[in-house]
């Protein structure tokens, strides 16, 4: 099971009405028995069988499972202190006017949530649940990701609209729903488009599931995600394949006023057994308590929830895509096509669609290979223009965003600045590890993606300075009332060599000038994808074009996922808030932390009521990520539009050769044939380097972000050089991190 329709599936929970029984009356508190009974007959008679009930029957169980007051408070405690970590707490409680979305307060509603079940008035668990996932969820954020145990037992499908698809007939007039099916050439009618879903119309029923509780922060990128391409054929629908209830069946009425009804019905989870569950509190007893053994998933059940859901797989089968000249891998996330046709002679094509692969331990060195070949096959060939296509990229190592930018424009240095939250556990892990001998603080740094961020022995500000004390790092940078720790850059990665260091210090010169690139992407570009998208556009001024999005004019961001630089799982944290605590020797020290937030993560209560502990137990954005010119507002908050937008065409979906050159069409052909109306935004070329992110002896007055004076002279300038913003590439350090330790690295 693929990660993104799981969590797809959870963004639509309040955007339509939720129902709380399958009819008028209260449900049935038989309703986990009755399939119970019908799960042990399957079973019996077929022990490889998938065991499928009505939808509405597997509501009534979840909803007859109690909210237990005392365990729910826990719960939320220690979600509360794992969410301390979250970067952009203080944002997303009062966001700026360019974030699109609206505001949440995190710790606040879960205060709320926390009080509500003390005070027993949930009306079960799954009520308790899903409040708690709707707070997250409402951060749009890829990064930002806890589900909780209730969901680890069924899925709710239903296929009606698997195969929908958002289609314009020429790229430029308004896209609108239609079933892909009925765009195949063997098809004698004329397709008719999806007017209503459900009795509302079928636009704003789409784009009010995505908008309220999509992963993304655009709304266009978040309707993207809903439909399959070719890039994602595995699509995301929320409709069709999700874990929460959203009514018993799905209606569909077309233009032509025909209507098309099919009934949902809900699956059990692999590997979980219902086989002794009679009541709601037998439910809760098996699927809710930690301790449980009985009805717990096996580890078949590891596909229940995502393990890096920023790895886009182009499965199954790459047959869409033309012959490439290179191919990274079998799977196939990194391809270099060579254009055919008149007028593409001279145009190459590099799509990425992820920068990572779960199952090759080697991805790094074989990444970097296959662009040196593609740029080398290129400049043979004698291409002059490049489209590079990241549809669909959700992210990857970090690194490898890193050495893509590198490979393509070796002369520029690539800037980066990112800081943290500074939580008290936070500074409370800093302290103790910079307390260690120099010996094991090199140890514990080299396993752990986490302390490697916190400790001065190869860490450097953006400047490219290196920190010497643990107290430099943690010196607070005040940003919107809230402190965070300075500014820092990028590590390197040991036992790795980016190109423009060591054995690879003397790269080709650039084959494509930035003037002959463009960017295409659909918006859901995340994480890694957007640190590279960010170098691109911040640095090298290369065009930006978007596909897709919502059926209206105007512009369109190109990067719309998340946009913060490191995700980390609750397990890292809670393990080395445990190492911490150990490595007190003071008692009364010792017992001090046990008894405040250190304590409370070392615990781990959250990752045992996770829907699986094991590989998803819950996630943070830890590091924000900020542009050149500011240093006060996260990218996550910044509106940044791509240059020119178009939409998808019904020949488009599984062609990807069409997109690429409907991308050449608008970006050096004729912008105001191929790109829609209202939607073309010049490049702003003007923006200057921040006070905060110059070189300390080019006058900056510390690190505080707020020492930017708005609207100063500063803005205006262009940007320095490598030289005068005193970095220097291969100057940097990297991490004391074995290449065995690159998994800790992975970005959503």
């Amino acid at each position: 099971m693929f990660w993104w329709p799981l969590l797809v599936a959870l963004l639509g929970v309040s955007a339509i009405p939720v129902p709380q029984s399958s009819s008028t009356t209260e449900p049935t508190s038989t309703a986990c028995a009755q399939i119970s009974r019908a799960v042990r007959s399957l079973l019996t008679s077929n022990p490889f069988v998938t065991p499928t009930f009505t939808a509405s029957l597997a509501f009534d169980c979840l909803s007859s499972v109690p909210n237990r007051p005392q365990p729910a408070v826990k719960l939320v405690q220690s979600l509360k202190a794992f969410t301390q970590w979250q970067s952009t707490l203080t944002f997303l409680k009062a966001p700026p006017q360019s974030y699109m979305l609206p505001p949440i307060d995190i710790q606040g509603n879960l205060d709320n949530i926390s009080a509500t079940a003390s005070a027993g008035e949930f009306s079960g668990e799954y009520d308790f649940q899903a409040s708690i996932l709707r707070t997250f969820l409402a951060a749009h954020d890829g990064h930002f990701l806890f589900i909780p145990d209730v969901f680890k037992v069924f899925t709710f499908s239903n296929p009606l609209l698997e195969d929908v698809v958002s289609v314009s007939s020429n790229g430029t007039s308004l896209p609108k729903l239609y079933h892909y099916s009925t765009f195949q050439a063997s098809m004698s009618t004329t397709p008719v488009a999806i007017a209503k879903i459900n009795g509302q119309d079928a636009t704003s029923f789409l784009a009010g599931l995505g908008s309220v509780f999509g992963l993304a922060q655009d709304v266009d990128a978040q309707w993207n995600m809903m439909f399959s391409i070719y890039s994602n054929p595995s699509g995301g629908n929320p409709l069709s394949f999700f874990p929460l209830f959203l009514g018993p069946s799905l209606t569909l009425t077309y233009e032509n006023g025909s209507t098309q009804t099919q009934q949902t019905v809900a699956t059990l989870n692999p590997g979980v057994d219902f086989s002794n569950i009679a009541s709601g509190d037998d439910f809760y007893d098996a699927f809710c308590n930690p301790g449980a053994t009985t009805g717990t998933p096996t580890a078949s059940s590891a596909d229940l929830v995502p393990t890096k859901p920023g790895l886009k797989r182009r499965l199954p089968a790459l047959t869409d895509y033309p012959p490439p000249v290179v191919q990274n891998s079998d799977e196939g996330t990194t391809m270099g096509f060579f254009v055919d046709g008149s007028g593409f002679e001279d145009v190459a094509v590099l799509a990425i669609s992820a920068f990572a692969e779960e199952t090759d331990p080697l991805y790094l060195f074989k990444f970097q290979e296959a662009v040196q070949s593609f740029l080398s096959q290129s400049r043979a060939a004698k291409k002059q223009r490049l489209v590079i296509d990241l549809t669909s990229n959700g992210g990857g190592i970090i690194i490898a965003g890193f050495e893509l930018f590198a490979q393509l424009f070796p002369d520029i240095d690539p800037f980066n600045a990112n800081n943290m939250r500074l939580t008290e556990s936070l500074a409370n892990i800093s302290q103790i590890l910079a307390a260690q001998p120099i010996q094991d603080q090199n140890a514990e740094v080299a396993v752990s993606g986490l302390l490697s961020n916190l400790s001065p022995l190869d860490l450097s500000d953006p400047q490219g300075d290196k920190f010497n004390t643990t107290d430099e790092i943690l010196t607070p940078v005040t940003l919107q009332g809230d402190q965070f720790t300075a500014y820092i850059r990028q590590p390197a990665v040991a036992g790795f060599n980016l190109t423009g260091t060591g054995n690879r210090s003397n790269p080709p010169p650039a084959l494509f000038k930035p003037e002959n690139v463009v960017l295409l992407t659909d918006g859901t570009c995340g994480s890694t994808c957007t640190i590279f998208s960010y170098l691109m556009i911040f640095q090298a001024n290369v065009t930006t074009i978007s596909v897709g999005g919502r059926p209206q004019v105007g512009p369109m961001q190109s990067v719309g996922g998340v946009e913060g630089s490191q995700v980390l799982q609750f397990s890292e944290i809670s393990n080395v808030s445990a190492s911490a605590i150990n490595l007190v020797s003071d008692q009364v020290q010792s017992e001090k932390l046990l008894s405040g937030e250190l304590g409370v993560l070392a615990e781990g209560y959250a990752i045992q009521r996770s829907a699986n502990p094991v590989t998803s137990p819950g996630s943070i954005n830890f590091r924000n990520a900020f542009a050149p010119s500011d240093s006060k507002t996260p990218l996550q908050f910044l509106y940044e539009p791509a240059n020119c937008r178009f939409f998808y065409t019904p020949q488009m979906i599984n062609t990807p050769e069409l997109v690429w050159k409907y991308a050449v069409g608008a970006t050096w052909t004729d912008a105001a044939h191929f790109c829609v109306q209202g939607s073309r935004v010049q490049a702003n070329t003007t923006r200057g380097l921040d006070p905060a992110f110059r070189a300390k002896n080019n006058g900056a007055e510390g690190n505080d972000g707020s020492t930017q004076t708005e609207g100063s002279e500063d803005n205006n300038e262009k940007p320095k050089s490598s030289a005068e913003r005193g970095l220097k590439r291969g100057t940097t350090k990297g991490l004391w991190l074995p290449a065995i330790a690159l998994a800790t690295l992975l970005l959503f």
